[in-house]
């Protein structure tokens, strides 16, 4: 199982929106790009849960690391024009030597997603339909061939865009589904249609045996059937001694990170490493092939050295990594 670490570009902007203290980014990255992690990961948000832009991030970690996959978790597209995007995105995956992982989404259906797509000048109800415009002309602009495609804000008259990405099938990109256990048949289809792998959150362990099995029977429908692909989890973390103050650190970082909407359904490794290292033997054993570490609480890089300290050597001797890429 590969293992990869969420960058807290959401966390730091929390300490301060002026002089965020960027460093304890660009050294978690670091730290995880020498020490054997598989992927680095940045969240996406532009006025709900203000945060350093996903992409121009990722830009700057392709500079800096050598090793580490680069993922989104999750990207939103609809909130962007899927040309620009397209470029900007085969840029990073240039710039990293293909490297890049596209996680995707549409958002939740939530007051504070709507009026953030509102700021954006995207239409929430739209939302769906525009992630699947995206992949559509990300996809034929990546193919190097002249483009000519028509949408609603759209007027491809046979343009192409350079840099191409690394690879021809352009960056593997996972489909969220799956969401707090949620087996909503739309995102599975949509899943079955155009994705390489899943990515989902929120979820509890038992319930990643089942959402892998729909996936597959999706994949079977659209004529795409095949035993493996990449089904990545992401999952939080907050190592301490005590159990009760990992859970309470958790729950009062967690209320000012998603501004009141508490998110804390789903399996969390929150204590001791044994009570961590358990949890994560317990996801490779249920099928997930990668995971999304998010660490809860205002010392991240700390709980970054004590996992690789304390969880990593211990969870490395029992589940070994899998191929970098997550194709």
């Amino acid at each position: 199982m590969n293992l990869g670490i969420l960058i807290p570009t959401r966390g730091v902007v929390m300490e301060s929106a002026r002089r965020p203290p960027l460093e304890v980014c660009w050294a978690m990255a670091r730290h995880a790009d020498r020490s054997g992690y598989d992927a680095v990961w940045v969240g996406d948000s532009v006025v709900a849960k203000p945060r350093l832009d996903a992409v121009t991030t990722l830009a700057y970690l392709a500079g800096i690391t050598e090793h580490v996959r680069l993922g989104t978790a999750v990207l939103l597209p609809a909130l962007r024009h899927p040309v620009v995007l397209a470029q900007q995105l085969a840029n990073v995956d240039q710039i990293s030597r293909g490297r890049l992982v596209l996680g995707l989404g549409v958002g939740w259906s939530l007051p504070s997603a709507e009026r953030e797509w509102a700021a954006c000048g995207a239409d929430h109800k739209r939302r769906v339909r525009r992630l699947e415009e995206h992949l559509l002309i990300w996809r034929k602009l990546w193919s190097g061939e002249p483009v000519t495609h028509r949408g609603e804000d759209v007027d491809l008259q046979e343009h192409t865009i350079g840099p191409l990405p690394w690879r021809p099938e352009g960056p593997p990109v996972l489909i969220t589904a799956g969401n707090r256990g949620e087996l909503i048949p739309a995102q599975l289809e949509r899943f079955g249609r155009l994705g390489d792998g899943i990515i989902t959150t929120y979820v509890h362990v038992e319930e990643i045996p089942v959402i892998r099995e729909r996936a597959a029977e999706a994949l079977v429908r659209h004529g795409r059937g095949r035993r493996e692909f990449p089904l990545c989890v992401y999952t939080t973390v907050r190592l301490d001694d005590d159990v009760r103050t990992a859970q309470r650190v958790t729950s009062e970082f967690l209320a000012t990170y998603y501004g009141g909407g508490v998110h804390e359904r789903g399996a969390m490794g929150l204590g001791p490493a044994p009570v961590v290292t358990e949890l994560l033997g317990r996801y490779a054993a249920a099928g997930v092939t990668d995971l999304c570490v998010r660490f809860i609480g205002h010392d991240q890089q700390a709980q970054l050295e004590r996992f690789t300290a304390e969880v990593l050597p211990g969870f490395r001797a029992a589940h070994p990594a899998g191929e970098r890429s997550a194709r």
